[in-house]
């Protein structure tokens, strides 16, 4: 189902909080997505205590997790990871095709609260694009750090893993986070004045146009003369998929010995989410329990 644009004479009304929406130009080969976050990022923002630096960059990866999965065609879900030697001692955000989000982010208690440049946060970094369908065999990606902001390290992965020219553009103020991506179709055989024309309208966009502007008031801004189609909105929820059953699946693949030798140390033992919080006990009568065939998805 999608709707038309036209040269933006008239312009529907589309909710935009927390939706991310898939676009075409209908005489370029080049496809789009803008994604706006604002109750699904406060969600995952409040499951974990962040400074204003790491709070930015968990809401620029949760946006440029949901563009990611736009651009993907599999049941599952994307999960972007960054690595490296400096002070972010963890950052994932992941979203599956429905449209839901979860991340996490963890920077080291010394690191300046002025200080967001990747190149700084992952010295010596890589970011590591993991598709994980429901069914079949997962895929990662692996890119070393790219710049000085998370943007361009997709791009990177983008013409290394894909071959596919794309651009991206992020934003958080804390409040809210969005993106815009630009990608270049497989059967653009040209990739040239049209690319680089919708690129350098893009890149005229402020940060406070990308997180606040509509869809349809973005795309009228940026692309009044040319032809868009622009396909329904998928709503953007935080959600995890973490479960009693994934966290038994955790301890089994300790095995018996090291499940035994745990459950002798201590009366009961704990599994934290990273992502939610949430947290699920057991005790020595659950030992049998660990001890069947554990599932290859673990959170």
């Amino acid at each position: 189902q999608y709707y038309f644009l036209f040269q933006a004479k008239t312009l529907m009304t589309i909710k935009t909080h927390d939706t991310l929406m898939r676009f075409l130009f209908d005489n370029q080969a080049v496809r789009g997505a803008r994604v706006q976050l604002h109750n699904s990022y406060q969600a995952i923002r409040t499951q974990h205590t962040c400074e204003p630096n790491a709070a930015k960059l968990l809401g620029e990866s949760a946006a440029a997790a949901a563009l990611l999965a736009s651009t993907i065609k599999l049941e599952g879900r994307v999960s972007l990871q960054a690595r490296g030697e400096g002070s972010l001692k963890l950052l994932v955000a992941e979203c599956t095709q429905n449209g839901s989000l979860r991340g996490v982010v963890e920077l080291d208690e010394t690191t300046s609260h002025d200080e967001c440049r990747l190149s700084v946060l992952l010295e010596n970094g890589y970011l590591a694009v993991s598709l994980l369908p429901d069914e079949g065999q997962s895929y990662q990606g692996l890119v070393p750090m790219a710049g000085d902001k998370l943007q361009d390290c997709i791009a990177a992965y983008f013409m290394q893993s894909e071959q596919l020219p794309t651009a991206l553009w992020l934003a958080c103020d804390g409040e809210n986070a969005a993106g815009l991506l630009l990608q270049a179709l497989p059967d653009n055989n040209e990739q040239g004045d049209d690319w680089q024309r919708l690129c350098l309208l893009a890149k005229t966009l402020t940060e406070s146009e990308l997180l606040h502007l509509s869809h349809e008031e973005l795309l009228h801004r940026l692309f009044h003369e040319d032809a868009v189609r622009i396909f329904e909105p998928t709503p953007m929820t935080f959600a995890c998929t973490c479960s009693d059953e994934r966290s038994r699946n955790a301890l089994a693949v300790l095995g018996r010995d090291d499940l035994q030798k745990l459950f002798s140390e201590r009366e009961t033992v704990e599994v934290d989410c990273q992502f939610c919080r949430q947290q699920c006990r057991y005790t020595q009568e659950d030992f049998a329990d660990f001890l069947g065939t554990p599932s290859r998805s673990i959170h």
